[in-house]
């Protein structure tokens, strides 16, 4: 299948064959292939007119259909096809009850009525018929930097990204795969519209100046507490098992459950596939990383009913900063299995082993002490020890049944359940102003278990189609630890001031037989029902409404930081979003979600602060060009909210960081954004982000962010590409830093059919700049961003 942007005359061709639609004989789509005929497809195209479906097709798969009018008009309605394809397997679900067959002539097809009896059957289109899962997204092996499926992010119905009443951006497969992106981080830093903030060893995420929520395959991973253990269960994570990142701008309230979050990354895990492929590739980078993997696809019975997945990836290396190290291995397989021709049985396991050595946990090097500035600490300078550090494992098992019905319509259930055992975790590290301090925890383990069960499917009211989803589910996480009975420390001045600018080491303490430890529980449990519709008010009109019925239950007991108990039953999370089309490419768009998020930041008296409260607005436009090659956006948003947790520059009774509820924050702000295929191997990303916030903590982000990747084929056998990242002034307390630019560069060579090496260089120019910087109780702190690093692989593809 030609992977290119039609001619500038094709568009043209095809308008002109829709014309004469109604009055006489019509031939749509562009020239294909019998290769494009054999390739799959993502298709999306909803219930309705027969001629609406046909065109649609046609569009997509770039492959002829002739007909005459009259067999296809007289009310002729189609179910629509959803899910990923082949154009004969497609093309017979559309005409499912039409009456009408699909004969093979030349490279396309020809539609006839279905005779009554025999003599056709050796002409019909071959289809293979399996339950197909709603794979419609995958971005695996399309070499695009856009998404031409649906996504399900924003409110679990399938729309395209046009359609969506939100911004959506999806870092493709080949994205990833382009600019080497190995980790959940590494991703989101090249995410339009997400902030990656570093503070020690530990990280944050921001957009539209809030916290972002996790979700995989769209189920909302929830955790039950150690907000700053939090990121060491996904940050670092491999992406072995992911075709694809997700992340949805703004609210996410029938989805996520909060209407408040200022994103949703939602990491799409890969599918087996129906057709045999596999992969193995090594690499080497600086600071002696090594990485190897491989992948392995396809069918495992000869009707290609049953079909697996396994892929294992293992590393090793350290970083830019002394004395930390890094290990991991990942496993990850799963299976599916057509137990009927309308029902899909999958399943999978995800294991991970991660061990981290050298970390200095969540504090940032020391940048004022008395008020005095202190000299820049270099940047291979460590706050941690290297015996600082932990070992982990996690093991995450999912299942999903899913049924689909004559009517068009789909019932599925999905489970899931995810373990994070840490044995140990111990830190020495620097507590400004004043301690070298060691902490111990002991058994720590998270658990995250999920239960979600779906009706979706098209309906007919008032003469239009439209289509309704209906959910109810319920999730749980525990988290537990024995934590060491207080925090075992040393002045500073007993190691000199050298020791917070790089010059000495913290020595471990030798004598812990005499610690005593308490046990720490944190708990939060969720149960939602949820109904969302896409309403065809007109033609060119689309209504997206839904509302979310939550319950919620969050506790703390016999934590250092705090104790707390809270519950909210009956929390309603409305939903509303209009999508105009304007013509076959481009719509506006409108939404609107309520806010409601209890919280767990206290004061400075240990009271808990009130739920947050607010609204948010979004209006934008999107176009899709070229069949779907290439997205564009552009939104405005603005978010305005009341108790919004805010650092008060005290602490809790606990020694935790205290905030103070503030009325009336609102953010506002713009995005412009575009992905995909700009010309034959001319593949694009850019965006652009503005967001200003009233909170006093929003110097610590940038307000404008700049984000450019593409890559470009000179020859079919050789690629190159760069990537540049520009963010404006971040400042913190009296520590500020003034704009500037990041440049990534890659190259990729085809050697044969099978065999590739490429070359990345981050960072390219050696920009020397704070990944973050931090002002809080503790005083002034900065994290060093990542030095110049470079990457050479070898792929093998069987």
């Amino acid at each position: 299948m030609s992977k290119h942007p039609p001619k500038l005359l094709r568009p043209l061709a095809l308008a002109l064959h829709l014309a004469f639609l109604g009055t006489a004989g019509a031939t749509l789509a562009l020239p294909g292939t019998a290769r494009a005929q054999e390739a799959a497809f993502d298709f999306a195209i909803p219930a309705g007119p027969l001629q609406s479906a046909l065109t649609a097709f046609s569009a997509q798969t770039r492959i002829n259909v002739s007909f005459t009018p009259e067999i296809t008009g007289g009310g002729r309605h189609s179910p629509g096809v959803q899910g990923s394809h082949t154009a004969a397997q497609a093309l017979s679900r559309l005409l499912a009850g039409s009456g009408l067959i699909a004969l093979r002539q030349g490279n396309g097809f020809t539609l006839e009525r279905a005779p009554q009896s025999g003599g056709y059957e050796t002409q019909l289109v071959p289809v293979t018929v399996t339950a197909g899962a709603d794979r419609s997204g995958t971005t695996e092996g399309t070499g695009s930097y856009t998404q031409r499926g649906p996504s399900r992010t924003a409110t679990g119905l399938s729309l395209s990204l046009r359609e969506t009443p939100q911004s959506v951006t999806v870092m493709t497969h080949q994205r990833i795969e382009d600019f080497k992106l190995e980790t959940l981080t590494e991703v989101l830093e090249q995410t339009p519209g997400i902030a990656v903030h570093q503070y020690g060893t530990a990280v944050g995420y921001q957009a539209r100046g809030a916290a972002v929520n996790f979700q995989t395959d769209g189920f909302r991973q929830i955790s039950g507490g150690w907000s700053y253990f939090g990121g060491m269960h996904y940050d670092l994570d491999d992406l072995t098992d992911i075709d694809r990142v997700e992340v949805l701008k703004g609210s996410a309230g029938l989805t996520a459950g909060y209407g408040y979050a200022g994103a949703t990354v939602n990491r799409i895990r890969k599918r087996p596939t129906q057709e045999f492929q596999a992969k193995a590739g090594v690499s080497a980078g600086r600071w002696d990383k090594l990485r190897a993997e491989a992948d392995l696809s396809g069918p495992l019975n000869a009707a290609g009913t049953l079909r697996g997945r396994i892929a294992a990836a293992a590393g090793r290396g350290d970083t830019f900063r002394d004395g930390e190290t890094q290990r991991f291995r990942t496993v990850f397989g799963t299976l599916e299995a057509d137990i009927g021709p309308d029902t899909l049985l999958s399943g999978g396991i995800t294991y991970r082993k991660r061990e981290h050595r050298g970390i200095a946990l969540y504090d940032a090097i020391p940048a004022y002490r008395g008020g005095q500035h202190l000299t820049l600490a270099p940047r291979s300078f460590n706050l941690g020890t290297p015996w600082s550090g932990y070992e982990q494992e996690t093991t995450s098992l999912f299942a999903r049944l899913e049924h689909r019905f004559a009517t068009g319509w789909t019932a599925s259930l999905h489970v899931s359940d995810e373990r994070i055992e840490t044995p140990e975790l111990l830190f020495g590290y620097i507590r400004w102003p004043g301690t070298a301090n060691q902490n111990h925890y002991l058994n720590a383990e998270n658990r995250n278990s999920a239960i979600d069960f779906e009706l979706k499917g098209p309906f007919e009211m008032f003469g239009r189609q439209h289509e309704l989803r209906i959910a109810a589910g319920a999730a749980r996480s525990d988290s537990d630890m024995d934590r060491a009975n207080g925090t075992y420390g040393v002045p500073l001045a007993d190691f000199g001031l050298d020791y917070a600018q790089g010059g000495s080491a913290l020595p471990k303490f030798a004598d812990m037989s005499q610690w005593t430890y308490d046990p720490d529980h944190f708990s939060h449990r969720q149960r939602y029902v949820s109904a969302a519709g896409r309403f065809s008010l007109a033609e060119p009109l689309k209504l997206i409404a839904g509302v979310r019925v939550t319950d919620y239950r969050l506790s703390s007991f016999g934590g250092q930081w705090m104790t707390y108990a809270l519950k909210e039953s009956g929390v309603v999370t409305p939903y509303a979003g209009l999508v105009l089309d304007i013509d076959d490419d481009i719509s506006v768009y409108g939404s609107y979600a309520n806010i409601f998020e209890a919280q767990t930041a206290q004061d400075e008296q240990g009271h808990t602060l009130p739920p947050r409260e607010g609204l948010t607005y979004e209006v934008g436009a999107k176009g899709e060009f070229f069949g779907k090659r290439l997205n564009t956006s552009i939104s405005h948003f603005w978010v305005r909210t009341d108790n919004e947790a805010e650092a008060s520059g005290g602490r809790t009774p606990g020694g935790a960081t205290a905030y103070r509820p503030v009325m009336g924050a609102s953010r506002r702000g713009y995005e412009l954004e575009l992905s995909g295929e700009l010309a034959r191997g001319w593949q694009a990303q850019g965006s652009y982000v503005m967001n200003d916030s009233s909170l006093s903590t929003a110097s610590q982000y940038p307000k404008r962010q700049l984000k450019l990747a593409t890559t470009y084929q000179p020859w079919h056998r050789l690629t190159i590409g760069a990537s540049t990242r520009w963010q404006s002034k971040t400042s913190g307390g009296e520590l500020a830093q003034d704009s500037f630019w990041l440049l990534d560069l890659m190259t990729r060579y085809q050697i044969n059919d099978k065999l590739s090496i490429s070359a990345n260089i981050n960072n390219a120019l050696d920009k020397e700049y704070f990944g973050g910087i931090v002002s809080d109780w503790q005083g002034v702190g900065y994290t060093w961003g990542t030095p110049r690093s470079f990457n050479a692989s070898l792929r093998y593809d069987f």
